[in-house]
């Protein structure tokens, strides 16, 4: 609640309540790196990363549902991602080398 009445947005955010918006992030407490689980917010804080994460809900708008995102064109933006370090490697003079240590 702090966080949103800092800036004075507590009368919209905040808290989970009627009328107000809310992100939402549910984690998977069963998975095998979290195991066994002695503390939730350990396990949250120390344990856990994006593998764990189950469900996201972005005002009001669910953006991943059982560990798929929805409405992303992964394809699109894996050639994005490609894009951009073929240009980065191109314009520093790296050679490209995808099996190569660093």
């Amino acid at each position: 609640m702090d966080g949103a009445k800092h800036p004075g947005l507590d009368g919209k955010t905040g808290t989970l309540t009627r009328g107000k918006q809310a992100d939402i992030v549910l984690l998977n407490a069963t998975a095998l790196n979290v195991a066994p689980l002695n503390s939730v917010p350990g396990a949250v804080v120390s344990l856990m990363d994006r593998s764990n994460v189950e469900t996201v809900i972005v005002a009001g708008m669910v953006r991943k549902w059982q560990g798929c995102l929805l409405s992303a064109d992964l394809g699109r933006l894996r050639h994005e991602l490609e894009a951009s370090r073929d240009y980065l490697f191109k314009a520093f003079g790296i050679r490209q080398d995808l099996f190569a240590y660093s």
